[in-house]
Formats: structure tokens, sequence, C-alpha cells
């Protein structure tokens, strides 16, 4: 474990940090302001049209999504960031013992019950 001293060194290099960050905060800040300024005053008519490329857009360029894929994608990202526990609970079952591994039964069925009102409310199902 590290031990962090309360010296005088480890003090003045931990102000010397805290300047230098706040340095290079206002200076990123004042060459955002400058840069901004600069941009704007050489925009013309052509990067102001909805592709700076300056070409006029052909048709929609929306375009209509169902949304459900937007769910299908959040379901898996919800349980695929679960299989992570899983894998993690699994290497070191042995050594967490008994109340972990009620734990982890927990949130098994939890993750169970999630899938079945999934299934059961036709999340899947694109048919229109």
């Amino acid at each position: 474990m590290l031990h962090i001293s309360t010296n005088t060194n480890f003090i003045c290099l931990l102000i010397i940090l805290i300047i230098v960050s706040l340095i290079l905060c206002c200076v990123m800040m004042s060459l955002k302001f400058i840069l901004n300024n600069y941009s704007q005053s050489l925009s013309t008519d052509n990067k102001n049209t909805p592709f700076e490329s300056g070409i006029n857009p052909i048709g929609l360029s929306k375009s209509c999504i169902d949304n459900k894929f937007y769910l299908t994608s959040i379901i898996f990202i919800l349980f695929d960031t679960e299989c992570i526990y899983l894998y993690t609970w699994s290497i070191n079952a042995i050594n967490l013992g008994w109340n972990i591994f009620f734990c982890m039964i927990e949130f098994v069925a939890t993750i169970l019950v999630g899938l079945f009102y999934i299934t059961r409310n036709n999340i899947f199902k694109f048919n229109k």
C-alpha cells in the first residue's frame, strides 16, 4: 500500500501540480476564445451551409430509424456489462465465500427476471 507522508517535498509538489494545471486550463480556455473569434471572422456563406464542404444536400439528411434498434443496443450493452461482473466473480468465487455466492445468485436472478420481462413484452420483435 502506498504511504503518503506529509513532508514538505510532497506538499510543494502538490502545490506545483495545482498551479501548473490551473495555468494550463487558463491557456486552453483563452486559446479557445481567440481561435473561435478568428474562425468566425473567416466564415463565408458556403461554410454556413448544412455541410461544411459547401455542397448542397441531396434529399433528406435525416433518416427514420425504428426506436427498437436503439433499445436493442441499450439492452445489449446492459447484458454485456453484467457479463463482466459475472466473469470476475467466477474467477474469484472460491476465495470470496458463501455470502458473495448468495449475492451473485440474487444478481443472476435479477438478470433472468429482466430477460424474462424483455422477452415477455416482445421487445425483440420488429414486425409492425
